[in-house]
């Protein structure tokens, strides 16, 4: 009786680590593993090139706008010369062209800021891809030490190849797969 109340309780025991595994597996946690990785990577490229390109772009215009503020204090100027009717009318077409580019200039500044705004909502996807995929990781842990027998010390090992490997800034699609192949997944 004592034994069978045993097996009962290792049945509901590994019950329990089932559920918590299957509630925290959306996908097959190979494929997951391999894709977390990569989709990072691929976010973090866009990141960079997003950033590199958005301060190229803000120095470009910050270099019309100079210009543009230049040829209007020419215009003014030119303008305060009294000049003949014709000149006149070809300098106010200039002042009245130049605002326009200001105004255009003012335009790209605003959609340079929800391209910043992109750019930050991009880190926060990163930053959740890295909780999902050291959340996969924990859960391949607790599914290989729980469904063998292994002494402490094999599990500490693995935990601690997890461990190393999630403290890493970047982990690589090679370290994941490696992990996996070394726990038979």
């Amino acid at each position: 009786m004592k034994e069978l109340e045993d097996i009962i309780k290792e049945l509901i025991s590994n019950v329990k680590e089932l559920e918590s595994v299957i509630e925290g597996i959306k996908k097959p946690v190979s494929e997951s593993s391999r894709l977390l990785p990569e989709t990072s990577k691929n976010i973090e490229d866009v990141m960079v090139f997003l950033e590199q390109t958005s301060h190229t772009i803000m120095n470009l215009l910050e270099r019309i706008s100079k210009n543009s503020e230049e040829i209007g204090k020419d215009v003014d100027f030119l303008l305060s010369l009294n000049p003949i009717p014709k000149v006149r009318e070809k300098l106010e077409s200039i002042k009245s062209r130049n605002q326009d580019t200001q105004n255009t200039l003012l335009e790209l500044y605003t959609h340079m800021s929800f391209h910043d705004l992109a750019g930050q909502q991009l880190k926060l996807v990163i930053e959740a891809l890295d909780r999902v995929r050291n959340t996969l990781l924990d859960i391949i842990v607790s599914h290989v030490t729980a469904g063998k027998d292994l002494k402490e010390e094999e599990a500490t090992k693995i935990k601690g190849k997890v461990s190393e490997l999630l403290s890493q800034d970047r982990v690589s699609q090679e370290d994941v797969d490696k992990l996996l192949e070394e726990f038979g997944m």
